[in-house]
């Protein structure tokens, strides 16, 4: 049985510990050593995922020459395994309620570590495109990964794990960043694959041998809970899926994502934009009157509906078009020549985003600590987390004109990484029945990833908007106005400052609501 998280940890946890029988085994309130393994051998997932998708930007135009292709269609190596993750996360999440986490998560490695070890000897673009498509599979497992920790780990502790486990996917970002440039300028658009595949496969094994899914009974047996806040029912044992929800929904997301690769294209050619979006709006209709129709749906309206996970979800969906201005942003002004940016070459462009990487990884797990020892206190790190993100884009405005401006804005970003993503989920996972914790990240999770979609496709446009020429090695090209980069991070700015407003609302209402239950939501 799993654990059920609550908002208010204290509420739920009985003051007397003493008074439990002196047969059972002594409650711990600190995560196990297994536990311990299951948190790191899960980040360890997340950083390859991320970075593979990140590494795979720099080694768009090797894919394009290679394959004679032009650099739009290369670069849906990395449009199909998003599109695919977004797709997949709220499918996964479903079925790692239904059938168990560890047995989708055996599944999406195996997935991984098959496409990564087959694409580096695609013979056409097609079967390349079909690998990453396959591989994007796992891009899906951070709902899958949040149960596994919510099963192994004390509810007092979870915050730390889950913070450890989030640090994770910003640094795969950075370390994508910083040595994708490098890897495919030694090995071409193969590199990241050769590099990848060994490290896909040691950790499929491992996780095979050392994530477990059933701490929490253990934990739970023990633990001195209110026999009040323990689900009335059981979790059932064999749930039908929801294929109607899964095909609209795919079509929904589908649609949506197309049509935001499209919106640069709009100006020459409006067709593809538009036909997507109304595929989209279309599918979402249908997907919504399915999903009141059918028992039991693929997602809940009861719960995604709910006004605490409502903003939630839109601050999550915000924060992912924030995390990639910054991923694809910065690299870009690094590279481009002066007087556009810094005229950086691929190694030292790359070191721009260490900052970032590093500062999750540091402060992700103090953020977890503070989260979890203070009563309410995940609810009143949302709004300063958007506060710094505000911060951090306001010194980007400011002072992106050399690295040092680049790496303090970057470090500061960081910080509100460990802060945002931590404090959504574990509030959302607080009011959420144990037996939707998989659905109910998965949905977070998945406007992170669409908002990961938006983030460059926001980037491209403003750069793109206004160009200079400039000569390098008696090569004439158009590089980004300078004057771009200060749209683009007010722009930020901006968007962090009414995610901060949002984060007030957020606060607001949950501390006025109860938790879940799960007759609510039958």
């Amino acid at each position: 049985m799993n654990l059920t998280i609550l908002l208010n940890t204290e509420r739920f946890v009985s003051s007397d510990v003493s008074s439990a029988s002196p047969q059972s085994h002594p409650v711990t309130d600190q995560i196990s050593f297994n536990a311990w393994k299951t948190i790191l051998i899960l980040t360890g997932t997340i950083i390859l995922f991320v970075y593979l998708n990140t590494g795979m930007g720099p080694a768009i135009p090797s894919v394009a020459e290679h394959f004679d292709i032009s650099d739009t269609s290369a670069s849906w190596v990395m449009t199909a395994y998003m599109i695919c993750g977004a797709v997949m996360t709220v499918i996964m999440g479903r079925l790692s309620d239904i059938v168990g986490a560890k047995k989708m998560l055996m599944m999406m490695m195996i997935c991984f570590s098959v496409g990564t070890v087959l694409a580096p000897f695609s013979h056409n673009y097609a079967t390349l495109l079909a690998l990453r498509v396959l591989q994007g599979v796992a891009v899906a497992s951070t709902p899958i990964s949040i149960k596994l920790i919510r099963d192994n780990v004390p509810k007092t502790k979870f915050s730390i794990g889950l913070s450890l486990y989030l640090a994770g996917y910003s640094f795969g970002l950075a370390l994508g960043a910083i040595m994708g440039p490098v890897v495919v300028a030694d090995a071409g658009w193969r590199g990241n694959f050769y590099f990848s595949a060994p490290i896909a496969i040691i950790l499929t094994l491992v996780c095979w041998r050392f994530v477990h899914s059933d701490e929490s009974k253990k934990i739970y047996e023990h633990d001195q809970v209110d026999k009040a806040t323990r689900p009335d029912a059981p979790k059932p044992k064999k749930e039908r899926m929801d294929f109607m929800g899964i095909a609209t929904l795919t079509v929904t997301i589908v649609g949506f994502l197309l049509a935001i690769t499209f919106i640069g294209s709009i100006a020459t050619n409006a067709t593809p934009f538009v036909v997507s979006l109304i595929i989209g709006i279309v599918s979402l209709v249908l997907f919504l009157i399915v999903e009141k129709r059918v028992k039991p749906p693929l997602v809940n309206l009861k719960l995604e509906f709910n006004k605490v996970i409502v903003v939630g979800n839109v601050i999550m969906l915000m924060y992912g078009i924030l995390e990639y201005i910054i991923i694809t942003g910065t690299p870009q002004l690094g590279a481009s020549p002066p007087p556009s940016g810094l005229g950086l070459d691929p190694l030292h462009t790359g070191f721009l985003q260490l900052a970032f990487g590093l500062s999750c990884m540091v402060f992700g797990p103090i953020m977890g600590i503070l989260v979890a020892k203070r009563k309410g206190f995940n609810l009143k790190l949302l709004v300063p987390g958007m506060a710094v993100s505000a911060i951090s884009f306001l010194i980007l405005l400011l002072f992106h004109s050399a690295p040092p401006g680049i790496n303090t804005g970057l470090f500061i970003f960081g910080i509100a990484s460990a802060m945002i993503p931590n404090t959504v989920i574990v509030t959302i996972i607080g009011l959420t029945p144990t037996q939707y914790t998989g659905i109910s990240s998965a949905s977070t999770n998945m406007l992170r990833i669409i908002g990961g979609a938006i983030g460059p496709v926001i980037t491209t446009v403003i750069i793109t908007s206004s160009t200079i020429p400039i000569t390098v090695d008696n090569v004439e090209k158009s590089y980004p106005d300078p004057f771009t980069w200060n749209i683009l991070f007010a722009l930020g700015a901006v968007m962090a400052i009414v995610s901060a407003i949002l984060a007030i609302r957020m606060k607001r209402l949950a501390s006025k609501m109860k938790p879940i239950t799960p007759e609510e939501l039958a």
